[in-house]
């Protein structure tokens, strides 16, 4: 199965001085290989990203997640300069567990707002090429089989003052 993940935000650390931040949302696992990101959105601190990131869901997994916000300062969305305004972490098997799921964004060992992840279940079919053996043992045409497979969505991520 797969977590498919779009996050908005709301009342982000503002780390820059002249402007707002322009927030970032990357999910690493607990390995610390980054899973994926959102799209950067310039001068906001509530953000409502568009962009959806998918990933593997195994029921008999733990699979650690955390989720970093960050202030982008290049073109390039480098997390390595940007500014650093928050994390939270969690499992995969809580936010399907739980459609509505919220924990506090930490920096620094202080709570900044908190974050909402709603995770929708979605199904999605794929199609495999097979046939079926004739009486005498033949294999027949190319008849199709239907799979479906149970996925989720995680549509909105939510941080909050």
């Amino acid at each position: 199965a797969v977590v498919s993940t779009q996050s908005t935000g709301t009342g982000l650390r503002d780390a820059d001085v002249f402007s707002k931040s322009d927030p970032l949302v990357t999910i690493f696992d607990d390995f610390n290989n980054e899973l994926g990101r959102t799209e950067c959105i310039d001068n906001e601190l509530n953000p409502v990203f568009k962009e959806t990131i998918s990933l593997d869901y195994d029921p008999y997994e733990e699979q650690k997640l955390i989720f970093k916000v960050w202030d982008i300062d290049d073109y390039n969305n480098d997390i390595n300069k940007a500014d650093f305004l928050g994390e939270a972490q969690c499992t995969l098997e809580e936010l399907v567990d739980c459609p509505n799921f919220s924990k506090p964004l930490r920096y620094e060992g202080a709570d900044f707002g908190k974050i909402y992840i709603k995770t929708e279940k979605v199904k999605v079919t794929q199609n495999q090429k097979g046939g079926k053996k004739g009486k005498k043992g033949k294999k027949g045409g190319n008849k199709k089989n239907t799979i479906q497979e149970s996925y989720y969505s995680c549509t909105s991520l939510f941080i909050e003052s």
